[in-house]
C-alpha cells in the first residue's frame, strides 16, 4: 500500500459505503455477534474458492444487495420489541381512566398476559420537586452584599457542587440574581434557577430540583450551605437560598391494596406495566390496568411486512448483466413470498403479476377484528422467519450474486474441511482490492 494513507482508505469506506442510517438489526448483542461468525466460518468451510473479478462494478452491486438486505432486516426488527422478532402478538396496556393513570405493556409474554394480568391503583400523593426561594429584595436598589467574591455549595444526592461569584460596587439586587440565575443554569448539575418577581418591584431568586421524591436516608433533594474558606461569606443567609419553600415528596398509592410509595411519578409494575400517574384518584374509586390485545397495531405490523418485502423486490439495485444476477435475489424473495403466502387471499393478501403482495386494507381489518385463526398467522409468521433468514444469508455472502467463477472446489472425501485464514468471507475484504 505504497503511497496511500491507511486512514484514506477507512475515509473512502465511510464516506461511500457505509450506510448513513442505524436501524434495530445494528444493535447486536453477544450471541447474535456470535452467530453472526458461526455462519460466516460454516460458510467458509463449506464453499469453494472463487476467483473475484477486481472492478467497483461489482464491488459496488454487491454492497448495494448487502444494504438492501439490511434494510429489510432493520425494517422487520423495528415492528417487534420482543426476544422473538417475527412475532405477531401485540398488546397495549389500558386504564379506566387514562387522563389520571397512563400505562403501557412492557412484558415478553403477552400470550399468556391478555386479560389475566392486572390490577387497581389508587393514588394518594403524587411526587413532587423540591423548590428554594429565597428573600424577596428591592431589584432595583444597590446590592445587600458587598463587593467582593463569594461561594456557596450544593449537596445533590451523593455530589457536591461549589458556585463562585463577584459582586462589583455597581450591582444592583437585580444583576446579583441574575447572575445566579445563569450560573446555576450554565451548570446544569440538576438544578433550575429563575427570578420570581413580587409586588413593588422586589424579586427572589427560586431553585428547583429537576428529580421529584425523596430517596431512603434523604430528607432534601438538595441542600445549599457554606463552607470556611476564603471567600467571603454571606451570601445563603442574605439571599436566603436555603430557604425551602416546598420539600420533595414521593409518589403514594396502593396496589390492589397494598400500600407503595415511588421516587417518581413514572415508574413500572411487576416488569410488565410502565406507569405514569398525572393526578390522585378519588378516594375508593380505584382505577384498573390491565392489557388486552392492540388490534391497529396487528394490522400496522402485517402491512408494514408486506410494504417491506414489496420494496425490497421492487427497488432498483445494479443492473441486470453478465456479472450481475439482480434478477435472482427477486425471483429468491418471490419464491419465499408464494410459498408461505399463497391462500391468505380471505384476509386481503394477494399477489401482484409483478411477484408483490397487494393488502386490501378494509378486508385486513375485518380479518383481524374477527380474529385471524392460527393458520393464517402461522404463514405471515413463517414468511417473516423465511425473509429475515434470506436477509441474513445475503449479509453473509452477497457475492454469490456476482459472476465468479470456481477455481477449486473442496475436497468431497475429506472428513473434515477447514477455513482458509484469509477469506473469512469474501466479502469482508473486497472494498480494498484497488489499494494492494
Amino acid at each position: 500500500m505504497a503511497g496511500i494513507s491507511l486512514n484514506g482508505v477507512y475515509n473512502h469506506f465511510i464516506q461511500d459505503y457505509v450506510s448513513k442510517d442505524v436501524t434495530h438489526a445494528d444493535a447486536h448483542r453477544k450471541d447474535e455477534l456470535r452467530d453472526v461468525y458461526k455462519s460466516i466460518a460454516k460458510h467458509n468451510k463449506q464453499s469453494p474458492l472463487y476467483l473475484l473479478t477486481n472492478d467497483d462494478e461489482s464491488r459496488n452491486d454487491a454492497i448495494d444487495i448487502k444494504e438492501r438486505a439490511r434494510q429489510l432486516q432493520g425494517n422487520i426488527f423495528s415492528l417487534s420489541d420482543q426476544d422473538d422478532r417475527s412475532s405477531l402478538t401485540h398488546t397495549s396496556a389500558y386504564t379506566t381512566d387514562q387522563n389520571r393513570v397512563a400505562a403501557s405493556y412492557i412484558g415478553k409474554t403477552p400470550d399468556q398476559d391478555v386479560g389475566v394480568i392486572g390490577f387497581d391503583i389508587e393514588v394518594t400523593q403524587l411526587a413532587s420537586i423540591q423548590i428554594n426561594r429565597g428573600h424577596p429584595l428591592p431589584m432595583e436598589e444597590a446590592s445587600a452584599l458587598s463587593t467582593g467574591s463569594y461561594a456557596f455549595d450544593v449537596r445533590l444526592g451523593n455530589q457536591e457542587f461549589e458556585f463562585q461569584f463577584n459582586i462589583y460596587d455597581s450591582d444592583k439586587n437585580i444583576d446579583v440574581l441574575q447572575k445566579l440565575e445563569r450560573l446555576i443554569n450554565k451548570a446544569d448539575v440538576g438544578l433550575s434557577a429563575k427570578i420570581t418577581e413580587f409586588e413593588n418591584g422586589f424579586g427572589a431568586l427560586e431553585i428547583a430540583s429537576h428529580r421529584t421524591g425523596l430517596r431512603e436516608d434523604s430528607h432534601n433533594q438538595f441542600d445549599i450551605y457554606e463552607t470556611s474558606g476564603d471567600l467571603s461569606k454571606g451570601s445563603v443567609s442574605t439571599l436566603g437560598l436555603d430557604n425551602i419553600v416546598k420539600p420533595a415528596t414521593n409518589a403514594l398509592f396502593t396496589l390492589n391494596g397494598e400500600e407503595k410509595s415511588a421516587v417518581s411519578n413514572h415508574f413500572t409494575v411487576g416488569s410488565k406495566f410502565d406507569i405514569q400517574i398525572s393526578d390522585v384518584t378519588d378516594p375508593g374509586k380505584p382505577i384498573h390496568v390491565g392489557v388486552m390485545k392492540d388490534n391497529e397495531a396487528l394490522r400496522h405490523h402485517i402491512m408494514s411486512i408486506m410494504e417491506s418485502y414489496n420494496r425490497f423486490i421492487t427497488d432498483p439495485v445494479g443492473v441486470e448483466n453478465d456479472k450481475f444476477k439482480s434478477d435472482r435475489v427477486k425471483n429468491e424473495a418471490i419464491g419465499i413470498a408464494k410459498l408461505y403466502m399463497t391462500g391468505c387471499e380471505d384476509i386481503g393478501l394477494s399477489f401482484t403479476s409483478e411477484g408483490t403482495i397487494n393488502v386490501d386494507e378494509e378486508m385486513l381489518k375485518q380479518a383481524i377484528e374477527a380474529s385471524l385463526d392460527n393458520k393464517q398467522l402461522s404463514s405471515i409468521k413463517n414468511f417473516t422467519d423465511a425473509l429475515i433468514k434470506k436477509a441474513k444469508d445475503i449479509s453473509v455472502d452477497p457475492m454469490k450474486y456476482i459472476d465468479r467463477p470456481v477455481v477449486n472446489y473442496k475436497n468431497p472425501e475429506s472428513t473434515k474441511n477447514v477455513a482458509s485464514p484469509y477469506i473469512t468471507s469474501e466479502y469482508s475484504g473486497m472494498m480494498f482490492n484497488n489499494y494492494s
